[in-house]
């Protein structure tokens, strides 16, 4: 892809005033894609005529040659992130349908496609990698973050910006599956799970096909309920093991202290076969629980307790909770 085939698409993702010209479009791309201070030169402050030419015909090098030591993603990443729905959608479809990447695409996760496209086009025409060899890209592929015990000052989850702040650096973390942009398999060992909640208090087979027909308003709300706590916690795994150093390790204590905090109330003789109670009981239990045996405890703000909750349902699918309603059974 290059940079005359980009600017076209991201334009609409900015303000009336910066995407009615060409050359404001251009210049606050590299502004938000860079990190100059106010009181430095800034290379992108050209006249309108060379700015538009980039927009027309994508010639870059020159200004990507200055600027690529100077790349950071954070604010180019958070511009399009703020875009309107209309504006990501577009955005996605247009990516989608020039197959200019091979990355899965939708409104939800578009902001962070676009960056990496964007640092890759800017990297090509400063020389940094060949077209035939983009699996050399430095940029796109971030260190992980250290999270050992007493390895940093501060660190800490910003959720407005989807970012982890380590000593006042932040670190854009993946969007999968964030904003209800789950792909999950409606088969999933989780869901059946839920589905034996609700077939046993209903006294009838309750399955994804009969849900919504078949069960009440109650049951269908629960069931949702349940989906974007799982929805979370998997968007905690999925988005963290791409940024944080250790992480299966780490994830892996972490949800041994989760069950090893909930087992007694798992296995609680008293709720017979109420899977409704139980589950609601475990979650009750493991949203009090400090889950401190992993390093991942160093992170501040991100163990929300719907992610605490969706943990039973990873358990689910890990086997470890076999059923919520025959504790006994094979």
């Amino acid at each position: 892809m290059k940079f005359n085939e980009l600017a076209p698409l991201v334009r609409p993702c900015f303000s009336h005033e910066i995407s009615k010209s060409k050359a404001k479009t251009v210049k606050e791309m590299f502004k938000l894609i860079t990190d100059y201070g106010p009181d430095e030169e800034q290379p992108y402050d050209l006249a309108e005529v060379t700015l538009r030419n980039y927009f027309n015909k994508g010639n870059i090098s020159d200004l990507a040659s200055k600027v690529w030591k100077r790349i950071n993603r954070t604010e180019f990443e958070e511009t399009l992130k703020m875009a309107s729905e209309d504006a990501r959608t577009a955005l996605a479809n247009s990516i989608k349908e020039g197959n200019y990447t091979t990355k899965r695409v939708d409104r939800g996760t578009v902001a962070h496609v676009c960056t990496d496209i964007f640092i890759e086009i800017i990297a090509e025409a400063a020389g940094q990698i060949s077209i035939k060899n983009k699996k050399s890209f430095p940029v796109t592929k971030e260190s992980k973050i250290d999270i050992r015990t007493g390895k940093h000052q501060s660190i800490e989850y910003i959720k407005d910006k989807n970012v982890i702040r380590v000593d006042g650096v932040d670190h854009p973390i993946s969007p999968e599956l964030s904003a209800g942009n789950s792909d999950v398999a409606t088969d999933l060992p989780y869901k059946n799970a839920l589905y034996e909640i609700y077939s046993i208090r209903l006294g009838k087979k309750i399955s994804n096909e009969n849900l919504s027909g078949e069960a009440p308003r109650n049951i269908v709300h629960h069931f949702q309920r349940q989906q974007r706590d799982f929805n979370d916690a998997a968007w905690y795994e999925r988005s963290l093991r791409d940024t944080v150093a250790d992480f299966d390790n780490q994830f892996g204590l972490l949800k041994k202290d989760a069950y090893d905090g909930i087992e007694e109330t798992y296995y609680n003789d008293e709720y017979g076969n109420n899977g409704m109670k139980r589950l609601r009981e475990v979650q009750d239990k493991i949203i009090t629980i400090a889950l401190d045996l992993s390093n991942l405890k160093n992170i501040d703000n991100i163990l929300s307790n719907n992610i605490k909750k969706g943990l039973c349902h990873l358990m689910v699918n890990d086997r470890w909770i076999k059923s919520w309603v025959d504790i006994n059974g094979d």
